[in-house]
Order: C-alpha cells, then structure tokens, then sequence
C-alpha cells in the first residue's frame, strides 16, 4: 500500500526523531514549509503529452494538467538547473529544466507537483521528454530550454503531499536499468560495485573529467556497468571511491546513447558489503 505524508505529519515525525533510521535519508534536510493545497487536479497523464525531437509548443488538452513526483535533488551539488519526475508507479519519467537553483528546499524528492502545460514548450532529448521554455528560438538549434525562476512556480506547482522514496524508487539490476523508459526515474541498483581502477580515487578527479564531470563505472558481477557521473560541483567530489558492494540510489539520465547514474549526495551510496565476485 502507498504511503502518502502531509507535511504537517511529517513536521511532526521529523521533531519527534521518527524518521532518524531510515535506511535513506527522504527528508534531505529540508525546512518545513507552511503549505497551503492547491487546488489543480490532473486531467491527463505525462505519457499523453505529443513529442518528437523537434521543439514544439505543448498542443495537448487545453488547460492540461498533470501529476508527478521529484526525483532528484540539487542538494548534493550533483544536479543543476534541471528538476527530474516520475508518475507514482514509476513507468514514466520527464524533466523540467529552470534558472533555479536550492530546489531541494521546497521541491525535494518525493514531494507531489502539479504541471500546468499550457504555455510551454516540449521536445524529446536523448530518449526522454522535456517540458519548459523555448530556447533559440528560429534558429536550427531551438530546443527546450530553461523556465525561469518565476514561470517555474507557475508551472510546477508544488502540493503539500510528500511520498517516501519507497513508494518511487525502483530496485533493479544494471541490466534492466539501461533502458529509455527509466530515465528520470528514481532507481537503485542492486548488488553492485565500483570498478577496481575507480576505487580509491576521488568521486571528482580534475585529471579525468569530461564536461565537468568524472565518469567511473558501476558494474555487477556478470559483466553489466554503466556509468556514474559526479560533477565538480558535487559536495561529495573529494570522497574517496569505496572498495565494497552493495547498493547506489539516483536518477537515471542519459547523453547522446550513453545512460548515466546520477547520485544525489553521498547517502545515496551504500557500499558497505565486502567485495565480491573477483
């Protein structure tokens, strides 16, 4: 069964130290906001919004609305300007790019959103679907681009309702992790590890960066990897790259034809077994 918190509940739960234990942190430190619930309901589903690669205004039901629930998070320093979402039952995944930053702090994961179409802009990139402002306009390059900081909240329009990641996150090996209708969405792999070059060196390493960012391999023990990416940015980058198995959280994202995991802060790694299969 779905556990659906409302904030007030889990003011109460946080001050009261219930959710100390939890095997991942869900709360990300956030502030308890006073809330006020909207009153948009959707009206249809992400996966009925029409997209191709070529940039389009979103054309769909007038007034359209729909339901989603935050995936990433900005306060590890390893996202940025880029909110990731998911249905509830995880069998659909989209961004949101905007010139935000510190979204954690009233869109953290798991929190309830409402989209309001009308007005934006939509495109599929690298397999996954877009929604947000026009950039480059008539031009060869126009594309979605980034919302800005006002149109973002008009937009996006945050509810009072907040799930646990247990509700979103899907556990799933390398192998069925590398597929386009899991980007975006919140995933955790099972019974992985760091490569053997990767472990002991930095999660960021200035000497092997590409774009900003230090791609290592997850892998498993039948073969199966894909790529963890940390950005310079990431408030973790000088940690060292553990030795041991277990499991990693985060948002699946993808570039050109490679899929790349995206950890949100260090608490999303949990390589705490010894090392296997070698």
């Amino acid at each position: 069964m779905k556990t659906i918190f409302n904030t007030s509940i889990l003011a109460l739960a946080l001050t009261t130290g219930l959710l100390m234990s939890c095997a991942n942190d869900d709360d990300y430190k956030t502030p308890v906001l006073a809330c006020t619930e909207t009153s948009l309901v959707k009206n249809m589903e992400p996966k009925d919004i029409v997209a191709t690669s070529a940039v389009k205004p979103y054309s769909g039901l007038k007034n359209g609305i729909i339901e989603a629930y935050v995936t990433s998070s900005d306060i590890g320093g390893n996202f940025f300007k880029s909110v990731s979402l998911q249905t509830l039952d995880g069998t659909f995944g989209f961004s949101v790019p905007a010139d935000v930053s510190t979204v954690f702090k009233k869109f953290e994961p798991g929190r309830k959103v409402l989209i309001q179409l009308d007005n934006t802009y939509v495109d599929i990139k690298f397999g996954s679907l877009r929604i947000g402002a026009l950039f480059n306009a008539n031009t060869s390059n126009a594309e979605v681009g980034r919302l800005s900081a006002t149109d973002f909240e008009k937009v996006v329009v945050r509810s009072c309702t907040k799930v646990s990641e247990e509700d979103l996150v899907q556990r799933v090996t390398i192998e069925k992790a590398l597929s386009d209708k899991r980007i975006n969405t919140l995933i955790e792999l099972q019974n992985v590890k760091f490569s053997k070059v990767a472990v002991g060196k930095t999660y960021y390493d200035k000497n092997n960066q590409l774009g900003g960012a230090t791609n290592y391999y997850i892998v498993d023990d039948t073969g199966n990897q894909i790529i963890f990416r940390t950005s310079s940015f990431a408030n973790y980058k000088d940690s060292k790259v553990p030795n041991g198995s277990g499991t990693v959280r985060g948002v699946l994202t993808k570039f050109n034809s490679d899929y790349q995991f995206i950890a949100r802060s260090e608490d999303d790694i949990k390589l705490t077994n010894p090392r296997v299969g070698e």
